[in-house]
């Protein structure tokens, strides 16, 4: 069950109206997929004339933060229609996601009036919030503007020595067979990068929810593996901190210390992602980069897996040659996609084949650049400053806007039919060397 809304009347009055109440019982989730559905039915109460709305949220199982924005959302549409949309009774989910990210003065009938009440010009829920000051890594004191082949890098800064510690979480091919240990469960706080397969926590399957993913700074967005799924998403707000369920993927906590704007030089059209990785891989000196990306799209090339991961059987080899069997599980990018946009791209690069258990996880970014495993979570345009800029606020920017898509990046080389590479017309990458290692046993958390 995804939702159900049950309309009946209610002769308990709402606080703060004196209006008949029209009682709302929703039952099952609220996320990115259902809460249009929520928003409908309210704005067709308030439509009919009633304005006084009662949300019983007592079997919702489930809320992200897009389904925060839903609520914060009905609850403004009711009063600047003059009335009020409150949550009367709510699931234990429910209740304890309000009391973290403090709404529930604002959003619960129960305690409206009590404390704080946020004023008309809060913003509203599912734009981060500030949750303290993060100290900036150590930068050198000098940065230039660099040439490197095809990208001119603007106040490059090099991380120098300064590493980031990763996990790899699950062994890629067999999750793609559908061999799904017990899933690893890890918070995503305001300082951690990911990517994989994985699901923002919830007490569904991990096999039937697992989908593309990407966190950055407090910011989960996710993927369901269905054609045409809407973007899920849960953000760092008050003292809220998002969780995910990772079935295979790759998690590091840290702000990289390498960072510089690119774009490209003399007049070429975009930066190619397999030249920039290339570049960054060589400024930091390392055989393994941490990178995260913030860019204008001139064209992402990828995959997003289209199938629940629990469907999978022998015969859907993850290595298999055959088109049938790929299309079946995954909907490629026949051509560059999502020009004119702007992407948020986390990502792991390596020289050449690792060792241990890095080695499966990344595959050819291009048809002779270095290895890599990124995903992109796509947005609507925003201007970006050129030059280095702080990653903590972009991402903010970014994830007060409604997320498009998410897509995991990969180089098409086919002559002719091929769809070529991902490319980017100007934007900021900041980079760190990185070790890599198995999960961690403590807690149970799955391999």
């Amino acid at each position: 069950m995804d939702i159900s809304i049950e309309r009946r009347t209610s002769g308990a009055p709402l606080v703060g109206s004196n209006d008949a109440v029209v009682e709302l019982v929703v039952s099952g989730r609220i996320d990115a997929e259902t809460g249009e559905e929520l928003e409908h039915v309210v704005a067709e109460e308030l439509r009919r004339g009633h304005h006084a709305i009662r949300l019983d949220c007592s079997g919702v199982k489930f809320l992200s933060s897009a389904g925060i924005r839903i609520l914060f959302n009905v609850h403004r549409a009711a009063k600047t229609a003059g009335g009020l949309c409150l949550i009367g009774a709510a699931s234990e989910p429910v209740g304890r996601v309000l009391e973290l990210t403090r709404l529930a003065p604002l959003l619960r009938e129960s305690q409206v009036g009590k404390g704080t009440q946020p004023s008309g010009g809060t913003q509203p829920p599912g734009k981060p919030q500030a949750a303290g000051p993060i100290a900036a890594p150590a930068l050198p004191s000098i940065a230039a503007d660099l040439r490197v082949g095809n990208i001119l890098f603007i106040g490059m800064q090099s991380p120098g020595t300064s590493g980031l510690q990763a996990e790899i979480c699950g062994a890629s091919d067999d999750v793609l067979l559908g061999r799904i240990p017990q899933a690893t469960s890890r918070p995503v706080p305001r300082h951690a990068f990911g990517l994989g397969l994985a699901a923002l926590a919830d007490d569904r399957p991990l096999s039937a929810i697992a989908g593309e993913m990407l966190a950055a700074c407090g910011a989960v967005f996710h993927r369901s593996p269905q054609p045409f799924a809407a973007i899920d998403y849960s953000l760092v707000e008050g003292n809220l901190v998002p969780d995910v369920q990772l079935a295979s993927g790759l998690i590091w906590e840290g702000l990289p210390s390498g960072r510089a704007g690119f774009e490209p030089a003399d007049e070429e059209p975009a930066v190619k992602l397999d030249e920039l990785a290339t570049a960054v891989l060589e400024q930091s000196k390392a055989e393994c980069v941490a990178m995260v990306i913030v860019a204008e799209v001139h064209g992402l090339v990828g995959v997003e897996l289209i199938r629940p991961l629990g469907e999978a059987t022998g015969d859907d080899h993850p290595q298999t040659s055959d088109p049938a069997v790929a299309a079946r599980w995954l909907s490629f990018s026949r051509e560059p996609v999502h020009a004119r946009h702007t992407a948020l791209i986390v990502g792991v690069v390596t020289r050449g084949r690792p060792a241990g258990p890095l080695a499966e996880f990344v595959r050819p970014l291009g048809v002779n650049g270095p290895l890599g495993h990124a995903h992109a979570a796509i947005f609507p345009l925003r201007p970006l400053k050129r030059g280095g800029a702080d990653l903590v606020t972009t991402v903010d920017d970014l994830a007060a806007s409604t997320p498009l898509a998410v897509m995991h990046l990969l180089g098409d080389p086919q002559p002719v039919l091929g769809s070529g590479q991902s490319e980017l017309v100007r934007g900021c990458c900041w980079f760190a060397p990185l070790s890599v290692a198995g999960p961690k046993r403590a807690g149970g958390a799955g391999q």
